[in-house]
Formats: C-alpha cells, sequence, structure tokens
C-alpha cells in the first residue's frame, strides 16, 4: 500500500518539476519566437516557420519531457504556447491546447518510458506551430488584414498572392509535421545517452 502510494505522489508534478517546466517553456519560446521573427521578413519564410522551429525546438522538448517525465508537463507547455501565439483566435487557441493534450496522452499511452512515442507525441505537439495561421482555412480576409496591420499593405499582398485561393493551409500543416519528425529524430541522434539514462527504448 505504501509503495502504490509512493509512485503515485511520484508521478504528480512537484515544485522543482514547475521550475524545470518554467525554464524549459521560457527557452522553448524564446527560441520560436527568434525563428518567428527571423523569419517574418519574407512571406514564403513566415509560412515555413512552423517547418523551422520543429527542427531547432526538437531537442529542447525532448530533454525538458524527459527531465520531468510526469503527466501534466508537455500539457503545461502547451498551454503557454497557446496563450502566447493563439490567444486572440479561439479555432487556432483550440487547435493548439488538442495537440499538447494529445502530444500527453501519446507519452502516457507509453508510461513516459517508448522512444517511439516521443517521437511522436512531438510531432503531434508540433502543430501548435501551424495554429496561429488556421485562418487562412477559415477566415483569411481577417488573416490579412491582421498581416496588413503588423507588416504592411505590401507584404499582406506579397501573402496573398503566395497562398492563392487553395488549401494553403495544409502545406503549413505539413511543414509542421515534418519539422515535427525531423526535429524528433534530430534530438534522438544528439541526446541519445539521456534516453537509455532515463530508462526510455
Amino acid at each position: 500500500m505504501a509503495n502504490t502510494l509512493n509512485q503515485k505522489e511520484d508521478r504528480k508534478l512537484k515544485t522543482k518539476d514547475l521550475i524545470y517546466a518554467g525554464a524549459f517553456c521560457a527557452i522553448y519560446l524564446v527560441i520560436m519566437l527568434l525563428i518567428v521573427m527571423a523569419c517574418g521578413s519574407v512571406p514564403i519564410l513566415y509560412f515555413m516557420a512552423p517547418l523551422f522551429v520543429g527542427v531547432v525546438d526538437g531537442t529542447v522538448y525532448m530533454l525538458y519531457a524527459m527531465k520531468v517525465h510526469k503527466f501534466g508537463a508537455v500539457l503545461i507547455l502547451g498551454i503557454l504556447f497557446a496563450l502566447i501565439t493563439s490567444s486572440s483566435v479561439w479555432y487556432s487557441l483550440c487547435l493548439a491546447l488538442v495537440a499538447a493534450l494529445a502530444a500527453e496522452l501519446i507519452l502516457k499511452a507509453g508510461n513516459y518510458t517508448s522512444k517511439k512515442l516521443y517521437v511522436l507525441s512531438y510531432i503531434v505537439f508540433n502543430i501548435n506551430m501551424a495554429a496561429p495561421t488556421l485562418m487562412l482555412m477559415i477566415d483569411r480576409n481577417r488573416f490579412f488584414a491582421m498581416s496588413e496591420t503588423y507588416y504592411g499593405q505590401n507584404y499582406a499582398a506579397a501573402q496573398s498572392a503566395l497562398v492563392g485561393t487553395g488549401p494553403f493551409w495544409l502545406f503549413i500543416l505539413c511543414g509542421a509535421l515534418v519539422g515535427g519528425l525531423l526535429g524528433a529524430l534530430l534530438a534522438t541522434r544528439l541526446i541519445g545517452k539521456h534516453f537509455k539514462r532515463a530508462g526510455i527504448l
């Protein structure tokens, strides 16, 4: 009985876990913002930001998930990300939150010990990078109006010409998925020893 209670306690997020969460969240979000800002001046690169962020932030995600290793850690990161990037549009916010929850549940399904599920978890988590541009599927006029407000009329016109009339957002979503895959695979190579030490096979 005592061992069962101890195991349940170990699975709960503690103060130090929340400190780790805050630190890794800050690193993850700073990297994301730097990449988005760097890509922002060129329309096509702006739309490719989910790919680039996925590749670069994969290692941060993996280290974070392995370090905290408890239910809720990935969800916390996803909630913070969603609030920062998608809070102004309810359906984008919902997509980002669903992606974060799904990523957390994938890790839990493998009891936080499956390397393959860590990879799959990050691929799903990186869908949140496509969430802010979901307006291109639902309300593209609003998207271009917001783009014009922030970047100017010429920039918004260039984006509009690039997007066209088709389901361009699916291209962005595919970029997020590919970025998540590449970032996860890169992370497993860079921190392979950490996986073994954490008992993740």
